[in-house]
């Protein structure tokens, strides 16, 4: 019976074991083959539980970036990146987690309403967008 590995599987194991073979092997100690592989874990652990920093951004730059959408000439993930990160005012993050609803701008009704909040954005009004019904967020 054979042993198979996918490839990420295999990654993560020569990303883990590596350094800890090499320590081991330099420092004559068998213990580092534990210690590294946990160590990198546990700091990895650690990374993933920082909270995210909030990006400053302000109406006129999401003004450009949804108008950029409305166009389609966004880079291949500047929509991903815009409808992802939050932003530090709060008013615009409300905008912001209600945005993906453009993600498709197929019919008209939405492309118009898109135009709608980049002019909004643009004279320095906050619109009001309503929330869909189905979906709740956490303040």
């Amino acid at each position: 019976m054979a042993i198979r590995l996918s490839p990420g599987c295999l990654y993560l194991l020569v990303i883990l074991f590596v350094p800890a073979i090499l320590t081991a092997y330099f420092l004559h100690s068998a213990t580092w083959l534990v210690i590294i592989p946990l160590g990198m874990v546990t700091l990895a652990l650690l990374v993933a539980a920082i909270p995210g920093r909030k990006r400053k951004v302000t109406p006129e730059q999401f003004a450009d970036a949804l108008e950029r959408h409305l166009l389609g000439t966004e880079g291949k993930w500047d929509w991903d990146d815009l409808t992802s990160f939050p932003f530090a005012d709060e008013r615009l993050e409300q905008i912001r987690r209600e945005i993906p609803k453009f993600d498709s701008l197929a019919q008209e009704k939405d492309k118009e309403e898109l135009k709608a909040i980049i002019a909004a954005l643009r004279r320095g009004e906050l619109p009001e967008v309503v929330p869909p019904i189905h979906l709740t967020y956490r303040n």
